[in-house]
């Protein structure tokens, strides 16, 4: 798609690099200016174009859960009793991470490496129907499952 061009002044690539770096440290454009050496103006001003393509493509990646049971867990007398009312799987992972300065302490996992613990979950045509990533290494799977729950647009547990 052409969601996204080149200009005069910026590859598509730093642009996604720019907008990665915001939304991975959680952080305001000061560190972002820094490290591509670039305007505040033109940070955000880029920030927002890869934020609406990526909002326009969102239907086309995401998918909402569905109703209906999977014929697989439907006929089976196996599953369906455990499985029913399930309308996918939620896992955990590390993603590695760059972090600078006090923070990177933070970001150290269990095994010593610097990441980000992302929390995904997918329905059983293995679309993703959610994703939360941001969060530190160190930081327990319980807690970050705890803020895809509690936040306005998080993770919806079906009744």
């Amino acid at each position: 798609k052409t969601l996204l061009q080149d200009t005069r002044f910026i590859c598509v690539e730093e642009m996604l690099a720019t907008f990665l770096l915001t939304v991975g440290q959680n952080s305001r454009y000061c560190l972002t200016r820094k490290t591509f050496d670039r305007s505040h103006f033109a940070t955000s001003k880029n920030f927002n174009k890869v934020l609406k393509a990526l909002n326009t493509l969102a239907p086309e990646m995401l998918a909402k859960p569905r109703s209906a049971v999977p014929a697989k867990i439907r006929e089976s007398t196996r599953f369906y009793p455990y499985f029913r009312d399930c309308i996918g799987a939620i896992d955990g992972t590390h993603i590695p991470a760059m972090v600078k300065g006090r923070d990177a302490s933070s970001y150290r996992n269990r095994h010593g490496k610097i990441s980000q613990n992302v929390l995904a979950a997918c329905n059983f045509d293995l679309e993703f129907i959610y994703v939360l990533s941001g969060w530190e290494g160190s930081a327990h799977d319980s807690k970050v499952l705890n803020d895809a729950l509690s936040r306005r647009n998080g993770l919806k547990v079906p009744q």
